[in-house]
């Protein structure tokens, strides 16, 4: 009852025709998501990375997932843009500072070229409070000209000197860095 209401405020009758995948027409896998042909999903399967306390440091992804078009290399950890357009990345980084209630201060962003401040980003910061564990994830479109260099960077402060972990290795994957050409 409330579907036909639904259908009479839309202006919506009738019934859909039965359409078979031969009559689909410009539709492909290569037009969406990681089936592009210039796709990539970096990961690290083993092995937790330390980093200095208060430093931004780049993120050592050595395992590609996928990457449609080689233009990740897993010895730079830098996606190659192969051709000028619109991207879409996503990511999500997991930071232990080691030692419960002692990060106060997370930040994760995907930096282009030697830019100074990232294309996207994602910062936390606790304030009085401190945590151990941090997931900092996001995602965005990116206007890139062929050649430009994207590449992860993360920073936790425990306010200690001591050592905070980039935790990598887990399955399902925790950290991963992930983006393809949508236009």
């Amino acid at each position: 009852m409330a579907q036909t209401k639904l259908n009479a405020l839309l202006g919506l009758s009738g019934t859909l025709p039965a359409v078979s995948g031969a009559n689909l027409t410009g539709i492909s896998s290569e037009s969406f998501g990681y089936w592009s042909t210039t796709g990539y999903k970096a990961t690290r399967h083993s092995g937790n990375h330390y980093f200095s306390d208060a430093t931004v440091t780049a993120l050592a992804f050595s395992n590609e997932d996928y990457d449609n078009g080689n233009n990740y290399n897993t010895s730079t950890y830098k996606y190659v843009v192969p051709t000028t357009g619109r991207y879409f990345f996503t990511f999500n980084i997991t930071i232990d500072a080691g030692v419960d209630h002692e990060g106060k201060q997370w930040f994760a962003g995907l930096y282009k070229n030697s830019d100074a401040d990232p294309k996207l980003r994602v910062m936390f910061n606790a304030n009085n409070d401190r945590f151990r564990k941090m997931n900092l994830s996001n995602s965005g479109t990116i206007s890139l000209s062929a050649n430009d260099e994207m590449h992860m960077k993360v920073y936790c402060d425990r306010s200690d000197n001591n050592q905070p972990i980039w935790i990598a290795g887990q399955s399902p994957q925790m950290s991963y860095v992930e983006g393809w050409r949508i236009s």
